[in-house]
């Protein structure tokens, strides 16, 4: 009788638990839940953090005059304003360009911005100006002492080099297009890094804004089940940092502005991005997506038990 009740009352929860699964799947784009606004407000604050969770939001570091400045640099000016669309002419002659390229004919020409998902543009650092780049630079000066402190704090982490060989390994900017689609789950190093995003307009849920599963920087496959995938929400004038091994992506842009950003990441000589190859790239995808569906049912399967 007893095992009886214990197999009915398992069957039970793997059925409570497989139709949470499903709920939490059925329209899983769409859930947004952003990390709770008790985010630090301090850079040195943030970092205890960004240790624990692999993410975390510092309030007031870039002020308005320099954000003024960043738009008024040539990459900024520069950055779409709608989707590019290619004439027929344009397709034939980018895939001519790649066809030679392949041949060994010519170089393939590098465009100014490329795109990481359909609506998503990148403008890198080999593209900038001198002007530019010293403007950009100065907003990097702002945050400089919490990427060491990071890389410090690492002899904690058993991080043996610490802050030892930093370098900046990226630099771009880019934005996320009304109508944007959302990146594949992803990590920027399999070794310990730091990536800074700061945004030149607000972060929301709606816009497109950085989810990150809470966690998978250090394999806390508990947490991530617990947390889940959750919005980095962050006003102009912050920054958004994350530990690199972090699994994230960012969302498709639901709104009708644009949402424009920086990107800055840092990494030591010894261990440089992306530290595996294509495979390994899609088994990261693969485990995220089905850390993102886990844990998203666990957490749809808890609160239904709490109701």
């Amino acid at each position: 009788m007893q095992r009886r009740l214990t197999l009915a009352a398992g069957t039970a929860a793997a059925t409570l638990a497989a139709a949470g699964t499903y709920s939490a799947c059925r329209d899983l784009e769409r859930q947004r839940r952003p990390i709770p606004a008790s985010s630090p407000t301090t850079m040195s604050s943030a970092l205890p953090n960004l240790q624990a969770s692999g993410v975390s939001v510092a309030n007031k570091v870039i002020d308005q005059g320099l954000i003024c400045a960043v738009k008024a640099t040539t990459a900024f000016q520069s950055m779409p304003a709608q989707l590019p669309k290619p004439t027929r002419a344009e397709r034939q002659r980018q895939q001519e360009e790649r066809f030679r390229a392949r041949r060994g004919d010519v170089p393939l020409r590098e465009e100014i911005w490329r795109a990481s998902a359909p609506g998503r543009l990148h403008r890198r650092e080999e593209t900038f100006g001198e002007s530019d780049l010293k403007v950009l630079e100065q907003v990097e000066l702002r945050f400089w002492p919490m990427v060491l402190d990071f890389f410090r704090d690492g002899d904690e982490a058993g991080d043996e080099d610490g802050a030892l060989g930093i370098y900046r390994s990226e630099l771009q900017v880019m934005t996320a297009l009304p109508g944007s689609a959302a990146q594949t789950w992803h990590s920027d190093n399999s070794s310990r890094g730091l990536t800074i995003i700061v945004p030149l307009v607000d972060f929301t849920a709606a816009n497109g804004a950085t989810q990150v599963l809470v966690g998978s920087h250090s394999k806390d496959y508990a947490l991530v089940a617990q947390q889940g995938a959750q919005v980095v929400q962050a006003p102009v004038g912050a920054i958004v940092a994350y530990d690199s091994r972090a699994f994230h992506r960012g969302l498709g842009n639901l709104t009708d502005e644009a949402r424009p950003a920086l990107i800055f990441c840092y990494d030591r000589t010894a261990s440089p991005p992306p530290g595996r190859g294509s495979m390994g790239m899609i088994g990261i995808a693969w485990l995220a997506s089905t850390l993102n569906v886990a844990s998203a049912g666990w957490i749809s399967t808890i609160s239904a038990l709490r109701r």
